[in-house]
């Protein structure tokens, strides 16, 4: 066997789960049209206001922190949601069942989905910056875009693995939506997502600081907050989203499910 074909078939993979997501209208507008709609209201009603940013002591534009913050709510959706959804569906209509009995290597299938919400959530990130500039007036965060493009990959492939033992919890297809949107929605208030200069209560800061989606938020700011000096690199944070990356990788080995739950 050539030593190309795996990469060929992942290829193929990717390919085939793209023209799906595309021609999904559900997956659209969660994944494109909701996100870009968060920034148009929310930068729209706080135009020109500043606050204080989340994790600083200096005053940001609104429109800069929703900016980043948008980033981080898209990638969600395109991973972690919208993953749930195609696991559970492909799950509980034995689509994953069959697959086991053709030539396709199954990580190769699921791998191609990987690949497909990480360059979904990279076509997003661009989107949604360049709303920020060029309707908002966000500044363009220039000598940091290289961190900002590795700390969408670091939040993509976080979100991306933690979607897998997730999706053992959802037991029925029709419950997908519900429960990937539900989750994901309930991660962005913990994380203060949408409350740009709100401090968050003690006890939530602490759930929020376990979950993901709070250190996304900040490193991302740091890439969009233009009082910063250096590359923009956030280590502490990217190490979290490291460490949420391993251990969905681990629980989807001992818990992932390729065969429907009967529950349906």
């Amino acid at each position: 066997m050539s030593t190309r074909t795996p990469a060929l078939l992942l290829l193929r993979e990717t390919g085939c789960a793209a023209r799906i997501a595309v021609r999904n209208p559900q997956t659209t507008f969660l994944v494109v049209v909701l996100p870009l709609l968060y920034l148009l209201v929310i930068a729209s009603i706080f135009d020109g206001e500043e606050v204080h940013a989340p994790d600083r002591s200096r005053l940001l534009d609104v429109s800069t922190i929703m900016t980043a913050s948008v980033v981080v709510i898209g990638v969600v959706s395109a991973t972690f949601q919208n993953l749930t959804m195609t696991l559970v569906e492909d799950r509980e209509y034995g689509v994953l069942k069959r697959l086991r009995s053709t030539p396709v290597p199954a990580p190769v299938f699921l791998a191609g989905h990987v690949v497909t919400a990480t360059v979904m959530s990279l076509l997003l990130a661009a989107l949604v910056t360049a709303l920020g500039v060029l309707v908002f007036g966000v500044p363009f965060p220039g000598t940091r875009i290289l961190a900002g493009a590795v700390t969408v990959l670091a939040g993509a492939l976080a979100c991306a693995l933690v979607a897998f033992p997730f999706s053992v919890l959802v037991r029925k297809a029709s419950a997908s939506l519900p429960m990937a949107f539900g989750a994901g929605l309930t991660m962005f208030f913990l994380s203060g997502n949408f409350f740009p200069g709100k401090d968050l209560p003690v006890a939530m800061e602490r759930v929020a600081d376990l979950l993901p989606v709070r250190h996304f938020f900040l490193a991302m700011l740091t890439v969009f907050d233009p009082h910063t000096t250096g590359t923009g690199f956030e280590g502490g944070h990217l190490a979290v989203l490291g460490v949420w990356a391993v251990a969905g990788a681990v629980l989807a080995v001992v818990f992932f499910r390729w065969t429907p739950t009967g529950d349906e």
